[in-house]
């Protein structure tokens, strides 16, 4: 068959103002195009005019839907409604009103993506009737459609982006992503074109053949039937009640009968699992599945078309049907449908990975944002509330007990605030140990107060771990927005942050709400660290040495060396007052360091002023013993002073003795010939199999519990526990914080060993050590 060519004079009007270049690119890549007779012409602009009014009828329902008034409806619904009425202008060619339908339609679509602020669904209006454009088979109308989606999701989406993308993205990447869509539909739009083409060339050739060969009506009969002989598919035909009366090659191959062993037979053969009528005219026409049957008995799926013949008179005579194996067309489906839910799984699962915090669970810093840019949004109608946690000595579990452990911790604190706050509640995990959880539409403090207080209780509860129990809290810091806040997300969770950082600066443990005034605060802290950090280079820090007692005999027999901060400015600072900003900012490595220097410094010029040999205890922080390099430290110190390291000894606190890490920072000391002792004994929660592994030396009663003893009821105590625990395992016992005689005489008749505390003397300078062990007598209190 020869394709008609197209009459190259009868450019349109369209075409001719196209520029030279662009007409050449249209015509390598759109199809030619036929012009349509006038009646068909017509009748697919009816179709596209129609469409056209439809819409522009909604569209102003859509404006005030939206909230529009109808003066703003109707002006929404003016450029679509001008580009309708030239299409629907009898006395403009044919080509300009088609360009007017076209245009139309993408402007009807461009205001409803106005008036839905950029919805995502909206734009499948472009998809929908890009088509339509496609129906006149010319360039220009499908050209200036296809050109139309582009500048407006360019020009206008970077001019106006919310106005045509509902996303946060830049415009550039959404409108690739839309141009994506527009080119896959373009060139559906383009296929279907060229086909409407082929196939309107094919019938018009098919009319003048016939025409031209009405007289050779047998011989076209031939042909049709070669072509029935030649097909791939199954083309049978039966009489009403249901014999084969012919049987092509195709259904040969397809059923496995020749043609001989089945004309004559009933049709019931082919059929499986479906009982057929006695009249098989009276089975539905057209298009179906069904289940077929070969010689061999196998079944298999195939596409039924079914057709009745009728005589000249429309009686029926007999059925058609072209049969289709569809099997692996099926088997096909199935398995790209296997494939499908197997990719939806997964990226399902990927976007839950994208938000969500993966050790955890809860939500990451990405899901919190947009729910925080999601609450800012209404802020004006409701208030919230944003709650920053930070966990209170979290970094001892990692340093003592290794990360495994610290896991463990951060997840059991998940599942607590998850279930300390109201389910609307969301709770995300920042990063480390550190959490948010924003409440939404809150009264103020009377609700939100609460729930942080159930948040640090929650905390308080030991974690259980491979046979240990770690004791985390929480400080918790909160800010509120309110109907005239501007700040950002950012803001605030910088004040929410500030508020938990002064929470935690006021003994931890504790909830506040961010005033405006915590920032002088936080200023005079961070003025503080200078002031400390100086100190450790400026020579305002100094060591005072505490007696410790021979509860035997009386003597002084060591003492603990206690650092005190002699400001310029701010005069003595007592401990309390620094070493937990030191331990804070990390400076109390350093400062441990300089007490040990200096500790061993001053052994050696009391061994030279001819003094008894004593023992120097000095407290060692559990960021220092976790650097792993004490040994070293203390190793120089004791070489530079002259002294033997066996005069030093050095306190741990008890939940770092009872890490699973500790045990070989301390062999490493212990091998110097450094004592090692456990300080505050009786608050932790150590085990007896580990304190029988680490190389100790002696165990110190914590104050609080020497507090509690009388002369009469010493038996039964905690101090009397400690004390027996250490007889038991050969370790000296030294009180600490021992004020009163009772005390004393209580700690005797469980046989403590050693005492330290203010019965016996304050911490004070090295030459009142001197002279207190020069006068050669007991302490007052200890005879």
């Amino acid at each position: 068959m020869v394709r008609p060519t197209r009459d190259t004079g009868a450019l349109t009007d369209a075409e001719r103002v196209l520029p030279t270049r662009l007409r050449g690119w249209s015509a390598v890549v759109l199809p030619p195009g036929r012009a349509m007779g006038p009646e068909q012409w017509a009748a697919h602009h009816t179709v596209v005019v129609r469409a056209l009014l439809v819409l522009l009828a909604a569209v102003p329902v859509y404006a005030l839907v939206r909230g529009h008034d109808l003066a703003s409806a109707a002006l929404h619904t003016a450029p679509p409604a001008l580009l309708a009425l030239a299409a629907w202008t009898p006395s403009l060619r044919r080509n300009t009103r088609a360009a007017a339908a076209a245009l139309g339609l993408m402007t009807t679509a461009a205001v409803v993506v106005q008036l839905s602020d950029g919805a995502t669904e909206a734009h499948f209006l472009f998809f929908a009737l890009l088509p339509l454009a496609a129906l006149y088979s010319a360039r220009a109308p499908f050209l200036l459609a296809v050109a139309f989606v582009a500048v407006h999701h360019l020009v206008l989406g970077s001019l106006l982006p919310h106005r045509v993308f509902a996303h946060g993205s830049d415009a550039l990447p959404m409108a690739l992503l839309h141009a994506a869509f527009v080119l896959v539909e373009s060139w559906a739009c383009l296929v279907a074109w060229q086909h409407f083409d082929d196939r309107r060339e094919h019938v018009e050739a098919l009319v003048s053949e016939r025409t031209a060969a009405l007289s050779a009506q047998r011989d076209e009969l031939a042909r049709l039937a070669a072509v029935v002989q030649t097909t791939g598919d199954a083309v049978v035909t039966a009489t009403p009640d249901g014999r084969v009366t012919t049987w092509n090659p195709g259904a040969e191959r397809l059923y496995g009968w020749a043609a001989h062993e089945v004309l004559g037979r009933h049709a019931s053969l082919l059929s499986a699992g479906q009982e057929l009528p006695a009249d098989l005219t009276t089975l539905p026409t057209g298009t179906m599945e069904r289940r077929q049957r070969r010689r061999d008995g196998s079944e298999f799926d195939a596409l039924v078309t079914l057709s009745v013949i009728r005589g000249d008179d429309g009686t029926p005579t007999g059925v058609a049907a072209i049969t289709r194996d569809i099997t692996g067309r099926k088997r096909d489906e199935a398995e790209a449908r296997a494939t499908a839910s197997q990719l939806e799984r997964q990226a399902g699962e990927l976007a839950r990975m994208a938000l969500h915090d993966p050790l955890t669970g809860l939500a990451n810093r990405t899901l919190m944002q947009d729910r925080l840019e999601h609450a800012l949004a209404d802020r004006r109608a409701r208030r919230h509330a944003v709650l920053l946690l930070d966990l209170d000595d979290f970094k001892t579990v990692n340093d003592t007990a290794g990360h495994e452990a610290g896991d463990a911790v951060l997840v059991a604190v998940a599942r607590r605030l998850e279930s300390s706050v109201r389910p609307a509640d969301t709770v995300a995990r920042l990063g480390g140990d550190e959490f948010v959880v924003l409440m939404e539409d809150v009264e103020g403090r009377r609700d939100v107060v609460p729930v942080a207080e159930r948040l640090i209780t929650a905390l308080r509860r030991p974690v259980e771990w491979g046979g240990e129990r770690f004791t985390v809290g929480g400080s918790v810091g909160v800010t509120f927005t309110g109907a005239t806040d501007r700040r950002g997300i950012d803001d605030l969770l910088r004040d929410a942050d500030l508020a938990m950082y002064v929470a935690k600066a006021g003994g931890k443990d504790r909830v506040r709400v961010f005033e405006r005034g915590m920032r002088e605060e936080v200023a005079a802290q961070d003025e503080l660290v200078r002031d400390l950090r100086a100190a450790v280079g400026t020579g305002e820090l100094r060591v005072l040495y505490q007696p410790q007692v021979d509860l035997r005999s009386g003597a002084v027999t060591g003492v603990e060396a206690l650092a005190r901060w002699e400001s310029g400015t701010r005069g003595l600072v007592e401990p309390a007052g620094f070493i937990p900003v030191a331990e804070a900012t990390g400076l109390i490595g350093e400062i441990d360091d300089w007490v040990i220097g200096q500790a061993c410094a001053q052994l050696r010029a009391w061994d030279d002023a001819g003094l008894p040999p004593l023992r120097v205890a000095v407290n060692v922080s559990p960021r220092r013993l976790a650097t792993g390099d004490l040994a070293v430290s203390i190793a120089a110190a004791t070489r530079d002073a002259g002294v033997d390291p066996a005069r030093l000894e050095i306190e741990v606190p008890e939940a770092v003795a009872a890490g699973p890490d500790a045990a070989a920072g301390l062999r490493e000391v212990r091998a110097l010939g450094v004592h090692v002792a456990i300080d505050d004994f009786g608050t932790g929660a150590s085990s007896l199999s580990r304190l029988q592994d680490l190389p100790l030396d002696r165990l110190k009663i914590d104050p609080s519990s020497v507090a509690l003893l009388t002369a009469g009821a010493a038996a039964g105590s905690v101090a009397d526990a400690v004390i027996a625990l250490g007889n038991s395992l050969g370790l000296q016992v030294v009180a600490e914080g021992v004020e009163q005689p009772a005390q004393l005489a209580a700690l005797r008749s469980l046989g403590c060993d050693a005492a330290q505390g203010h019965l016996f003397g304050s911490p004070v300078p090295a030459a009142t050590v001197e002279r207190l062990v020069r006068a050669g007598r007991p302490l007052p209190g200890a005879a």
